[in-house]
């Protein structure tokens, strides 16, 4: 029995290769002479990366044109694929367990039960995810069904397991009597039938056999192991198998309670399997063989915990500095940190002609690496390929599916703005944002508010019709086959020049569910349940020969690189938390015999064992996930444990790629911001002046500058809340409508109130959430309002409302429009305006930094407005309405002497008024920002972010 192991420090498969073109590997140690020997060799790797990988190492190792052997990947099915067309595929498979759970929930379970179990598709699909597994897990370990019946008596769990368990022996009967009507096999019976043809056809073998780089975790593949291993041609080559472990080593890992974490525990399971003691397994050592202390640190720090008390002598017998030469252990602040720092380690290992890669499970860590280094145009390979919902495919599918549910602005606004959009100009698209800006819409309020538009948004909502159709129409519930196949028809008509091979996956996709017998949902429950049975599918493109690697831990086991990034070291992500799932608690794991979470960790944990070994090698993790802390990976405790300051260097070589990434992103010395105080030439400065902005450009000129000048106006925020301009508004509308109803005049005020209301609402016809609370508000404040009026009619009477006019002063244009003007038995004209939030204070009106009440006095003391009669200023006042807990509330400006006050404020803004004309018809007076800085310092204004107001004031 030949079996061998390559050091972890060595590289797998340029050694392999080596060994099987010196002939090493064959029977007598002696390869033949004919050129076409190789062909009778057959070899099994674990994945399809890595026969791909060894083909090129054997060329390499030939040196030459040769036949290469047969490479096959152990344990990896996909239909359609060597014979395996009777598999069931993922979404298949998923498609069909969903229903079990939704029908048992409705129809087995007591009614008290339900609602353990869930109703919604998403819920169900995910349920089915992880019933699928569990399932995999069941047959690849080839445990007997049988033995789900009374597993909850033989676990001794609390009752309510029972629950569960009726349902998985009902979902497994269902499921294997589902594979058997079909004429299917699930994917890990279709793997346990290759494993056992692989070992029937030994028998036919006339040149070596050789299984290598597995671990032998499951079963077949151990059976299919040991028959090559006891073969006449075959030989087993291990991956990261520890030869520098001692014999004690070996019985104190058979004896430990953690024993299933530790890296070298399947290589224990597996050698007990072949009947083979570890000091039998030999090494297959590459040309350049050496020793490396790095394997003999992580092997005494991967101690199980019952050996730890060992480690003093492990120091002492240990060149630790040795050991850590040539690693950098990264603590980053956070994620995004760490990524950038090990994008730095591998750019610099590039630059010094090492081939680099980052190994993790940590998706997002991976995602912002390969974006760290698209900074410097570093090319990446990234083995876990891109999620097909993640491309621009499968975003513009997602987002039609959203749109179609009901989806708000930002789903709209993707789909319209998407760059696979074939509907509509850019015309449209502006008209279509232009209504999101405001308050929140009714579910496809905006094709019917398109179509109010006129004739251009009237062709663009029938298009939008037309294309969005087949997903609109599925009002309620239906099939999700039916949903499928509506999707694919909207996608068909409204995508254009997608990716092709992310366009056949994602046609792929619906065209499987679309003929799937599965169950019913509602139609706002399609865009879940959608990404929910595409989660995990990916789109896979052919490998770049110049990029840097990012690999997962399985497909990295076998491959060599002179640099490794190890990323994630974190309790949680790696190793992942030990979950059992939601189907079976760990009792139950261990009474039905499936291997505990734990067993993961040790698997793991030999990956971790056999990437630390690299000639280089930089360890990563983040200090706090998502702002909060984190706990270090048990294995970087472990390696600070033993090796105590010893690990300074590392960590210290570590500090310096942390450094480094500070500085990448640390802006540059900015000089000091001045003042903005932009001076335009005379001819474009403005010569009319409405009274409402006066006043800003009193206080802030600048911001009068960029509005009138510039012709700059604030976007409205997408799906706004009601704020304190739109509540002025509206109060404006409906105060003007009540008053044209006849007000208090009429024989029902509250009628006319509420028909003022309702009218001004109709504005808001299409955002129902802004209808209500806006209903709510104004019908709350309607007898206050009548109230305030009925007092007030004793002493005046409103003779006018939005009334308007202009008159010239100092050669400039001055127009208002005033709210109200009220008259008073004796003559006299009150001038009101209404504020929805809190009014002016006396002081601000007085000293005319809010001149807007004065100047419009000024306009009625001119007549420059339609009045039914001339008389004198008799008041001018603020009424708040709707404003807090006081639903009205009047601020008479100069209550003691009212008349002599808008007498002489109306005269004094008259004046103030044409300085400022005449001030700024200087072209040097400049449009300082925040002139009356005091008054504005604690209010924020629509141009400061453009006047770089936070940086000039500080």
């Amino acid at each position: 029995m030949r079996v061998y192991s390559v050091d972890p420090s060595d590289p797998f498969l340029q050694t392999l290769a080596e060994r099987l073109v010196d002939g090493t590997l064959w029977p007598d140690r002696v390869r033949p002479s004919e050129p076409l020997a190789l062909a009778s060799v057959r070899i099994f790797l674990p994945t399809r990366r890595a026969a791909r990988a060894l083909e090129e190492a054997i060329l390499t190792a030939a040196r030459g044109p040769t036949v290469l052997p047969a490479i096959e990947a152990l344990g990896e099915t996909e239909p359609g694929e060597g014979g395996d067309e009777d598999v069931l595929g993922d979404l298949e498979a998923r498609s069909d367990l969903a229903p079990l759970v939704r029908t048992f929930a409705e129809h087995t379970m007591p009614a008290g039960s339900r609602a353990l179990f869930p109703s919604t598709g998403p819920d169900a699909v995910r349920l089915a995810d992880e019933l699928l597994s569990l399932f995999d897990q069941i047959e690849t370990q080839e445990l007997e069904w049988s033995r789900l019946p009374d597993l909850v008596e033989r676990a001794d769990l609390a009752a309510h397991w029972e629950t569960t368990s009726g349902f998985l022996t009902y979902a497994a009967d269902s499921w294997r009597r589902h594979l058997t009507e079909n004429g299917k096999r699930s994917a890990a019976q279709a793997r346990i039938a290759r494993a056992k043809a692989s070992q029937e056809a030994l028998g036919d073998a006339s040149g070596p056999v050789i299984v290598a780089g597995s671990t032998g975790s499951i079963p077949a593949t151990r059976r299919l192991i040991r028959a090559i291993a006891a073969h006449p041609f075959g030989a087993v080559v291990l991956p990261g198998f520890d030869r520098t472990a001692t014999p004690q080593d070996w019985q104190a890992l058979a004896e430990a309670e953690d024993a299933p974490s530790h890296p070298q525990y399947g290589m224990k399971q597996l050698l007990d399997a072949l009947d083979l003691a570890p000091s039998s397994v030999a090494r297959l050592a590459p040309a350049a063989a050496g020793r490396s202390e790095r394997s003999a640190v992580w092997s005494a720090a991967f101690r199980p915990a019952a050996q730890t008390d060992l480690w003093p002598l492990d120091r002492n017998r240990l060149d630790l500095h040795a050991g850590l030469s040539a690693i950098a252990m990264v603590e980053a602040d956070d994620e995004r940190t760490e990524a950038a720092a090990a994008a730095l380690a591998m750019r610099e290992a590039l630059e010094e002609g090492r081939t680099t890669a980052l190994v993790t499970p940590h998706r997002a860590l991976a995602r912002r690496v390969t974006h760290a280094l698209a900074r410097w145009d570093i090319a990446v390979d990234d083995s876990a390929g891109e999620p097909l919902l993640a491309t621009p495919a499968g975003i513009f599918a997602r987002l039609v599916a959203n749109v179609a549910a009901g989806g708000g602005a930002a789903d709209w606004l993707g789909l319209l703005k998407h760059p696979l959009m074939a509907c509509g100009s850019p015309q449209d698209i502006a008209l279509a944002e232009r209504l999101f800006r405001g308050p929140k819409l009714a579910p496809n309020a905006v094709l019917t508010m398109l179509e109010d538009t006129g004739p251009d948004g009237e062709v663009f909502a029938q298009a939008l019709r037309e294309g969005l159709g087949p997903l609109l129409r599925l009002r309620g519930v239906h099939k999700v086959a039916e949903f499928a196949a509506a999707h694919a028809a909207v996608i068909a008509t409204l995508m254009r020049g997608a990716e092709a091979a992310a366009e056949h996956q994602l046609a792929d996709v619906l065209a499987s569910l679309s003929k799937a017998d599965f169950f019913t949902i509602d139609a706002q429950d399609w865009p879940q349940t959608f990404e929910t049975l595409t989660r995990g599918m990916v789109v896979r493109r052919p490998l770049q020969s110049d990029a840097v690697r990012i690999l997962g831990p399985l497909e990295a086991r076998l491959q060599a690189f002179q640099h490794v990034v190890i990323g994630g070291l974190n309790e949680g992500v790696w190793p992942a938390a030990p979950d059992a799932g939601p189907w079976m608690s760990r009792g139950m794991m261990r009474a039905f015999g499936l291997d505990l979470p734990e067993r993961r960790i040790g698997l793991s944990a030999h990956d971790v064992f056999i990437a630390a070994n690299a000639p280089h090698v930089t360890l990563t993790r983040a200090l706090k996930s998502g702002g909060e802390p984190t706990v270090a990976s048990r294995w970087w405790q472990r390696l600070c444990a033993l090796c105590g300051e010893a690990s300074e260097p590392a960590l210290a070589r570590g500090r310096r790629l942390v450094a480094l990434a500070a500085v990448l992103d640390t802006p540059g010395a900015a000089s000091a911001v001045e003042r903005p105080a932009p001076r335009p030439p005379v001819q474009v400065r403005p010569t009319t002046f409405a009274v409402t902005e006066v006043g800003q450009l009193v206080r802030d000129p600048y911001a009068f500058y960029a509005k009138r000048i510039l012709d700059l106006r604030p976007l409205d925020p997408l799906e706004a809340d009601p704020d304190a301009r739109d509540r002025g508004i509206l109060i404006h509308q409906v105060m003007h409508r009540f008053w044209a109803c006849g007000g208090i005049a009429t024989n029902s005020p509250q009628e006319a109130w509420r028909e003022a209301c309702e009218a001004a609402l109709q504005t808001l016809r299409h955002a129902p959430e802004a209808r209500a609370l806006w209903g709510a508000r104004l019908s709350h404040i309607g007898a206050a309002v009548i109230a305030a009026e009925t007092e007030r009619s004793a002493c005046w009477t409103p003779i006018a409302a939005e009334a308007s006019g202009e008159m010239t002063i100092a050669g400039a244009n001055l127009t208002g429009r005033l709210d109200r003007v009220d008259a008073s038995p004796e003559g006299a004209l009150a001038i009101i305006d209404y504020k929805s939030g809190k009014a002016p204070g006396t002081g601000e009106v007085e000293n005319l930094l809010q001149p807007q009440l004065p100047l419009e006095a000024m306009l009625v003391r001119a007549r420059a407005l339609p009045l039914p009669h001339k008389a004198p200023l008799g008041q001018l006042a603020y009424v708040s309405v709707g404003q807090g807990r006081t639903p009205v509330a009047w601020r008479i400006i100069g209550a003691k002497d009212p008349a002599g006050t808008a007498e002489t404020l109306a005269l004094k803004a008259a004046e103030n008024f044409a300085g400022l004309v005449v001030r700024y018809r200087d072209p040097q007076t400049p449009y300082l920002s925040r002139a009356r800085i005091k008054l504005q310092e604690d209010r924020e204004g629509d141009y400061d972010h453009l006047a770089r107001t936070a940086e000039w004031m500080n």
